[in-house]
């Protein structure tokens, strides 16, 4: 028998609304960038400028927040092309 599971028992994830709501939410957020909550809240990734403090707020990896990010600077940094 499946269980149901409430809202409370989701796990919230790592999209960016998850990392949003992780970091505090949107207007936690927005205050920490300098941006407004809607702005926030529309996000379909986190801006490059914010990524680092979000991930920060959020507690998270930076590549979790931006796997791009870390996946291009690893390329570098060994020697490849970004």
């Amino acid at each position: 028998m499946k269980e149901k599971l409430n809202k409370q028992k989701l796990p919230v994830g790592f999209t960016v609304t998850g990392v949003v709501a992780m970091a505090g939410g949107a207007t936690a957020v927005a205050k920490a960038c300098g941006v407004s909550p809607q702005a926030a809240s529309k996000w379909k990734y986190v801006p490059s400028k914010h990524a680092r403090k979000v991930a920060i707020m959020a507690g998270l990896p930076l590549e979790v927040v931006r796997p791009d990010f870390v996946q291009a600077g690893h390329s570098i940094a060994v020697g490849g092309a970004a």
